[in-house]
């Protein structure tokens, strides 16, 4: 489908339009893989599919990495982005970025977001985007935010595992010390009542009888 006519199709659904954008990154990432990128990013041209792209439906759209392959990727990736926040706030498409789409967007981030319907991932994205400098693909970018977490997950289980092992060596040696003491307390008592025996004898024999 057109990519204009997704976003149209599900500008009141985040979730879906996330959907949208995550499709639109991976198409372009595989374009510029093929040594190509898109130097008309006309909305309204650019289709998507559910399998690899054919580059032949990008006719006229897309260009030769040559001279400045860095320069290529990143407009792309910011276009991508200027299209998702537009989505988001239901402005019309536009895939122009220019140094003053840049500026705008850079100064105003937080505005495109007033409205909470930008999925937290998807923001932090753009946030790391335009105000760290760390251009990357959303689709890289949420890989890597996945690896991180599943590696933190792994972290947390790891100690937790480690914890009720030493929590567990602790019961013992608690359960060991008051065995003890225990055993201490059984020998105790009876030697406690022989020698009351003893005393009771002695009074008996030299006092009382």
């Amino acid at each position: 489908m057109i990519l204009k006519d997704l976003i149209l199709e599900y500008d009141d659904d985040p979730e879906m339009l996330a959907n949208v954008l995550k499709l639109l990154d991976g198409t372009i990432r595989y374009i510029h893989s093929q040594g190509y990128y898109i130097r008309d990013f006309n909305p309204s041209k650019i289709i998507l599919t559910n399998h690899p792209p054919n580059l032949s439906n990008f006719h006229g759209l897309i260009d030769r990495i040559d001279s400045d392959p860095r320069r290529d990727i990143n407009i792309n990736i910011y276009q991508m982005a200027k299209i998702g926040l537009m989505a988001y706030n239901h402005f019309p498409i536009d895939g122009n970025m220019n140094q003053d789409h840049f500026n705008f967007i850079l100064d105003n981030l937080q505005e495109f977001n007033r409205n909470g319907l930008i999925p937290s991932d998807i923001y932090e994205y753009y946030e790391d985007l335009f105000i760290n400098g760390n251009v990357n693909y959303l689709t890289a970018y949420l890989e890597n935010k996945n690896s991180l977490e599943g590696r933190s997950a792994g972290i947390r289980k790891s100690l937790a595992t480690e914890a009720g092992k030493a929590l567990s060596a602790n019961g013992l040696q608690l359960n060991s010390n008051n065995e003890d003491k225990a055993f201490v307390n059984i020998l105790f008592i009876p030697s406690i009542l022989a020698l009351l025996y003893l005393v009771g004898l002695i009074i008996y024999i030299f006092f009382i009888k």
